[in-house]
């Protein structure tokens, strides 16, 4: 099943989905670390594995290339790849990333970084396809060849409210594209994330925004997202991490402001979280923060499997065939 597919079941049951987001490595080397990373993932019950693209615009392997690594560890566990639209240069590459995306059983994409910008962008920025564009050639192709594909968008909840009608406006077009989903940027601030929402159901767009978030677990983390991403993140947040003595300090800190951000949303009504995890010793932290807003972090926690022996049959649970 895919991300969105399970969506729109958990909504229907009053359920919240979660999420893990991974960068993928920087060469082919690096999948050593990615996939131990995805191994330690893989007991925590999550309802997708993202892989981004192009973090901070630095250069990463294509997350197509890494998907291999990760169905070997999360067999049935749906994979949202991120596809840039600024890094399409033709209609048969597009093609072809569909194409290698059913051939590896991946369910779901992001398609980003499209958008024309405010000024003459189509003179200035260095991309073929806007992301409207890129939905419809990938919602059309799909349907053709009857490949099970759902396509979600990016959200920009840390913009300020003056442009989010224009960005609305693309929205709008990208979900009557084939658009299913919007998974929003990183949250700092829960009212930012509900603003945005509220502009959209404005818009009439009423499918589910998903929010990200960060474990903040260092005031150099929090200066990456505000000068690398510009996402702006609040004085008190880095204030109470200047306050940490040394590194687990700061993270214990960074999973408690984390963690009131992620349950704030959750509790005002998002459909879920979709955790971000940056380097391998986020996981921990990840787990911390399901234990907290979720109530478990493991399936095992879950399913209350003490026994270690019970483990070999109860694998069958995360593999999904219950």
């Amino acid at each position: 099943m895919s991300l969105a597919g399970i969506l729109q079941r958990k909504s229907q049951r009053g359920e919240k989905i979660f999420s893990v987001e991974i960068s993928p490595p920087m060469n082919y080397p690096g999948l050593v670390k990615t996939s131990e990373m995805v191994a330690a993932l893989k007991d925590l019950d999550l309802d997708s594995i993202a892989l981004t693209n192009n973090t901070g615009g630095s250069f990463k392997l294509n997350p197509l290339a890494v998907v291999e690594t990760v169905r070997a560890v999360l067999r049935s566990t749906p994979i949202i790849v991120h596809i840039t639209s600024r890094d399409e240069g033709s209609v048969r590459t597009v093609y072809t990333h569909v194409d290698n995306m059913a051939l590896n059983g991946v369910s779901d994409v992001l398609v980003i970084r499209g958008d024309p910008s405010p000024t003459n962008s189509r003179q200035t920025d260095a991309y073929k396809f806007t992301t409207v564009e890129l939905v419809k050639l990938m919602a059309d192709y799909s349907r053709q060849q009857h490949y099970a594909l759902d396509i979600f968008v990016a959200g920009h909840p840390e913009w300020q409210s003056h442009t989010l009608p224009k960005h609305m406006l693309y929205q709008r077009q990208k979900i009557e594209h084939g658009a299913r989903g919007i998974i929003a940027n990183i949250v700092t601030a829960p009212e930012n994330y509900f603003r945005y929402v509220d502009a959209a159901q404005a818009h009439e767009i009423m499918v589910p925004i998903v929010p990200s978030v960060i474990p903040l677990t260092s005031v150099k983390r929090c200066q990456f997202l505000e000068k690398r991403l510009h996402i702006p993140v609040p004085e008190a947040v880095k204030e109470r991490l200047r306050t940490a003595r040394d590194k687990e300090e700061a993270r214990r800190i960074g999973v408690d402001i984390s963690g009131d951000i992620a349950e704030t949303l959750l509790q005002r009504g998002a459909p879920g979280v979709n955790f971000n995890v940056i380097f391998p010793q986020d996981v921990r932290s990840v787990k911390e923060l399901l234990q907290r807003v979720r109530g478990y972090a493991t399936i095992w926690e879950k399913y209350q499997i003490e026994d270690p022996e019970e483990i070999d049959y109860f694998e069958c649970l995360r593999e999904g065939y219950f």
